[in-house]
């Protein structure tokens, strides 16, 4: 009976495939293999989260302007889009006696339209709190896998199989890496916390709409400063 040769190529595939290599060097027992086993992503993430959080506190970041009613314009709040309107108005108050003129009412709209854009504050809030969450569900794991490897090095340093040299070699890599994301996260938390000045100062002033931008920015702080806390360090 003929067998197919569909049927034999399995088989002399694997016969001819070289055989996995049972020698390893001291080296390679030693060694961690712990960024290769699980690649250190969060610290480029909790890098990305800093750098979201700093945006805020830059759009929130009140530049001395005031918030009230421009002269001639009879309006509580002047919001950057109806500003134009409001110096045509103020222009058109002019002839009749009711601003000092065109360009004193335009430089008074200036100075009080809204010194946050909320709409951008929300864009950037947004994409911030996605990537807390990123980190936030990755940090457990990457904490787990870290106490895994010192337990391993512990292990190692105990029987003789690893080095003090190489045992502080590879707890001072663990650490450092640590205390990089606590680091980014109490940096997170201490924008949040800025931008959440910034934007009370702004609502002091007389700018509206800003609830939810100061209850979420607080929220951040929170969740940055929850996170951190999970962290141990010695």
């Amino acid at each position: 009976m003929r067998i197919p040769a569909f049927l034999i190529l399995p088989f002399l595939l694997t016969a001819c495939a070289p055989a996995p290599s049972s020698n390893s060097s001291r080296f390679d027992t030693t060694r961690l293999g712990f960024a290769a086993e699980q690649p250190a992503q969060i610290e480029a993430q909790t890098m990305a989260l800093t750098e979201m959080s700093r945006r805020i506190v830059v759009q929130t970041t009140v530049k001395g302007v005031g918030i009230g009613a421009a002269v001639g314009c009879g309006l509580a709040v002047v919001s950057a889009g109806n500003a134009n309107n409001c110096i045509a108005a103020a222009a058109a108050g002019a002839a009749g006696g009711a601003v000092v003129g065109h360009i004193v009412g335009q430089r008074k709209v200036n100075r009080r339209v809204e010194s946050v854009s909320p709409s951008a504050v929300v864009r950037t809030l947004r994409k911030t709190n996605t990537q807390m969450a990123l980190v936030t569900d990755a940090l457990p794991d990457r904490l787990a896998a870290q106490e895994v490897a010192l337990a391993r090095i512990d292990l190692q340093r105990a029987s003789g199989a690893l080095s003090p040299q190489a045992y502080a070699k590879s707890h001072a890599s663990i650490m450092a890496e640590r205390r990089a994301i606590a680091s980014a996260l109490l940096e997170t938390e201490n924008h949040a916390n800025q931008a959440t000045a910034n934007l009370r100062a702004a609502q002091s002033k007389g700018q509206t709409g800003l609830d939810w931008h100061i209850s979420s920015t607080a929220k951040l702080a929170d969740e940055a400063s929850s996170a951190r806390s999970s962290i141990k360090l010695l």
